[in-house]
């Protein structure tokens, strides 16, 4: 998968080729593109076939990660400088449009790879409609930037938008792809929208995971120091009390360094309740996305969708 990428992104002839390679290398899980293998070998389908589709895909998220980054004025990005941080604010947005324009061409090479166009064209309006929904997500998700009254259904609504639509259209889009029948394409969007929410979920308690610090890891500082309400927080805001309710409203209006007040979160969170909460969410979700799976005949592929349901919920790192 990596050297697909690379065949597709270049060897770093100029700045924003190697503003491109430095934002997905090292690479990070792949999640997507092995969905969308997985999803297609699952239909009855091949790796050769999808590869150039799926290899589009990891490019056209790690354009959004790109962009994200710049919006969230966030350093670091897999225990790396993030983009903005490293090229600069201009390059990283420059990067991140050419890095999605160059998915596309991936997505659409999936012909030479001997493809009906009409399965290629649609697979790929599925991955446009996702690119869509996130980019509208990452809106509203900066417009609820700091407001502790934001109630969670806005929050889920962000999550399905931002992980569960890109992960949603890989799955589908490898069903498409390998000409899959309309049940198991439908089970394979359900799947991948569920597990994308279950993603998202266990990733916003990963800061307030055993052992991570701020000065540890400043990544995980991003969320607090930019006053996300996230999935934990609000679960904790309607579980605490009174005294653990005001330190959740002066960690929201209060200039507070990020290391203090993710301990002083950390703490609330703990004592409310909500990280237990959080993690039971995050395994209902992935508990729906497994039972999407059993539409699908039983195969290799199938099974390791489903090994994914248990990993991207008992994730430590």
């Amino acid at each position: 998968m990596e050297q697909e990428i690379r065949r597709w992104v270049g060897a770093g002839e100029n700045l924003m080729s190697v503003a491109c390679l430095d934002a997905l290398f090292p690479s990070g899980k792949l999640l997507r593109p092995r969905l969308c293998v997985w999803s297609a070998a699952a239909s009855g389908g091949t790796v050769d076939k999808t590869l150039s589709f799926a290899a589009g895909l990891e490019c056209l998220h790690v354009a959004t990660l790109m962009h994200d980054d710049v919006i969230d004025q966030a350093p670091v990005r897999r225990a790396r400088a993030s983009a903005a941080e490293h090229f600069g604010i201009s390059m990283a947005l420059m990067a991140g449009d050419g890095l999605a324009s160059t998915a596309y061409v991936a997505m659409l090479a999936g012909t030479e790879a001997g493809l009906p166009a009409d399965r290629v064209l649609r697979a790929g309006r599925v991955a446009a409609d996702a690119l869509k929904h996130t980019a509208a997500a990452i809106a509203q998700e900066a417009l609820v930037r700091g407001d502790l009254t934001c109630v969670l259904a806005t929050v889920l609504e962000i999550i399905r938008g931002k992980t569960g639509a890109l992960t949603s259209a890989a799955c589908q889009a490898g069903a498409i792809l390998a000409d899959a029948p309309a049940d198991h394409e439908a089970a394979l969007r359900t799947y991948g929208e569920e597990l994308g929410v279950a993603f998202q979920i266990r990733d916003d308690l990963l800061p307030y995971a055993a052992g991570t610090h701020g000065t540890e890891n400043p990544g995980a500082l991003s969320d607090v120091a930019n006053r996300q309400p996230t999935v934990p927080v609000l679960l904790a805001r309607d579980a605490a009390d009174g005294a653990d309710r005001d330190t959740l409203h002066d960690l929201f209006v209060e200039e507070t360094d990020a290391v203090t007040a993710h301990q002083r979160l950390s703490e609330v969170l703990i004592r409310s309740g909500a990280l237990d909460q959080a993690t039971d969410m995050a395994l209902t979700h992935a508990a729906n996305a497994r039972d999407a799976l059993a539409q699908l005949p039983p195969s290799a592929a199938r099974h390791r969708l489903e090994e994914l349901t248990t990993t991207v919920v008992d994730r430590t790192r």
